[in-house]
């Protein structure tokens, strides 16, 4: 029961990020203040989709919490790097805007499966 609790608190704080981001910015809007991200996962899947430059890589971890849930797929803890340059970014990277982390305004983000 416990777990469940906490599983369902981890869904609701990563909904609560991700609305205060304001969303996903749309296709028609400049190209300006947008970072453009492909994740691909574990098991080889691309995902795309477009973040403000403003947002927190908190924000990329709350995306991908939701997507992977929503999506069926049983990672619960993930990392999340980039292979040029060598990047890895750890839970003391969630402040750091995804300009600050060098992710915008596009970038490839290796999702991996850290229980596996």
């Amino acid at each position: 029961r416990l777990v469940l609790v906490k599983e369902q608190s981890r869904l609701e704080d990563a909904r609560r990020i991700l609305e205060l981001s304001g969303g996903e910015p749309d296709v028609g809007t400049s190209k300006v203040g947008v970072a453009r991200m492909r994740f691909t996962l574990p098991n080889g899947k691309k995902v795309d989709r477009r973040f403000h430059s403003s947002d927190t890589v908190a924000v990329l971890r709350a995306f991908l919490t939701l997507h992977l849930e929503e999506s069926g797929v049983e990672i619960k803890n993930f990392g999340l790097s980039t292979s040029f340059p060598k990047k890895t970014f750890g839970e003391e990277d969630n402040t750091l805007t995804l300009e600050e982390a060098g992710l915008a305004p596009q970038a490839v983000v290796m999702v991996q499966d850290l229980d596996a």
